[in-house]
């Protein structure tokens, strides 16, 4: 039974060479999902702003799209990856890509409702182009609050990482499944303490690090 499992987990997962190599996948997921959407979510987030969007058809074509994006929950975006392009780690990676996305755009654009417009106003006066005023005068005063986002959606990359896995997007949750399902429930237990472990310890981190940032 699960619960009685839960008495005598099997540690031995955390030293198996079966267990390890999903867990470094999961782990590697977290950090290119968070890395490629963050990428994409700081211009994202300058040009879904009135001052930093180009023209209005860009303004409001990119608040439609953050707001379809956020929509969509990760668990659902990894099983609509897993339908187009099968099971494995690249589903689970393209899921925390968007859902990175859908995080880190928005929180930066809510930051940047807050800054200080001399720098871009001097920046407009000085004759700089547009990118270079966001360049310049903007992105300098919100990165810290960016980096800090960053750091929040690797946390929150990593826990859904090991959910994805239960629907197929690889990493250490298909794991879980394949033991789940032959009702293992003593290595389940065991991957279960040694992923809340790691993601414990990776929250304590990111926190002291967020504190320094802002």
């Amino acid at each position: 039974a699960p619960m009685r499992a839960l008495a005598h987990p099997d540690f031995g997962q955390i030293l198996s060479e079966r267990s390890r190599g999903p867990f470094i996948e999961t782990f590697r997921m977290a950090v290119l999902g968070t890395a490629a959407g963050g990428l994409v979510a700081l211009p994202l987030a300058l040009w879904s702003t009135k001052f930093g969007a180009p023209n209005r058809a860009v303004y409001v074509g990119l608040r439609l799209f953050n707001n379809v994006v956020r929509a969509f929950p990760d668990l659902l975006w990894a099983l609509l990856f897993v339908a187009a392009v099968g099971v494995g780690a690249l589903p689970g990676l393209l899921a925390l890509f968007f859902f990175t996305i859908a995080v880190i755009t928005k929180l930066t654009a809510d930051t940047l409702d807050g800054i200080d417009m001399g720098p871009l106003e001097a920046a407009d006066a000085a004759g700089a182009r547009h990118t270079q005023k966001l360049r310049t005068a903007v992105v300098p005063q919100i990165l810290p609050a960016y980096t800090s986002f960053l750091l929040y959606g690797f946390e929150l990359n990593l826990r859904a990482s090991a959910v994805l896995g239960l629907v197929g997007a690889g990493g250490i949750g298909q794991r879980l499944e394949f033991f789940r399902g032959q009702g293992r429930w003593e290595e389940v237990w065991g991957i279960v303490f040694m992923f809340f472990l790691v993601v414990f310890v990776v929250e304590r981190v990111s926190v002291v690090l967020r504190r320094r940032l802002v």
